[in-house]
């Protein structure tokens, strides 16, 4: 007769597809931290050498002589605020990668409410109109918008994606009057623009979460 296999022995194809895909969940994640890691490393390496031809291309006259207009303190600063901001941005991206759906949600209405914060102070502090009206009512709508997003709302979802790269677009334009106008640094608000890329990006490849049923069955 043939004897009983040994019960820690049977097969259990739930445990190995388990075990499948936690390791396949491991090498993708691998992949995904090698790719953003190049590519935090690429933009940082580019900005350093494209802002040395900019800091040695500037010089002032002081007295008689003409001496660099950027100390190589203030350069060393600034490449140093780049990497926190394109470092922040890099590694949201790579979270988001990871679960998009509920990351990009919470991102783009936590940017929402950011925007109504700022909007606050704005208003309080006697800014110009314009600035605080966009920052209110874009902190109000958004946050909005990933609520009804992430209930399957395909229009919520379609005006959410559009908004957040028309943010992306004009905070990158108006980084600098807002940096001004805010008295902040100008990579503290250039870290904004590049949140509302990866939330518009991270939201577009959601898009199958939004087929209608009509269209799915034409496909």
């Amino acid at each position: 007769m043939l004897e009983t296999m040994p019960h820690d022995h049977v097969p259990n194809p739930g445990k190995a597809v388990r075990l499948y895909a936690a390791g396949f969940r491991a090498k993708t994640f691998g992949l995904a931290l090698a790719f953003f890691a190049a590519g935090f490393l690429m933009v940082n390496a580019a900005f350093f050498f494209l802002s040395g031809n900019y800091f040695e291309s500037h010089h002032q006259i002081v007295g008689a002589a003409s001496v660099p207009t950027f100390s190589p303190e203030q350069a060393t600063h600034v490449r140093v605020v780049f990497a926190v901001m394109s470092g922040v941005v890099t590694a949201v991206a790579l979270i988001a990668s990871r679960a998009r759906r509920p990351i990009g949600h919470v991102l783009a209405a936590l940017l929402g409410v950011v925007n109504l914060v700022l909007g606050v102070l704005a208003f309080t502090h006697a800014q110009p109109a314009a600035l605080t009206a966009t920052l209110l009512v874009t902190g109000i709508v958004v946050p909005t918008l990933a609520h009804f997003s992430f209930r399957r709302s395909r229009a919520a979802w379609a005006f959410l994606v559009a908004l957040c790269g028309v943010l992306a677009v004009v905070g990158l334009f108006g980084a600098p009057k807002v940096s001004r106008v805010m008295e902040v640094s100008l990579w503290t608000t250039m870290i904004f623009p590049g949140l509302y890329v990866v939330a518009c990006a991270t939201l577009t490849l959601l898009r199958d979460d939004y087929v209608e049923p009509a269209t799915a069955r034409r496909a």
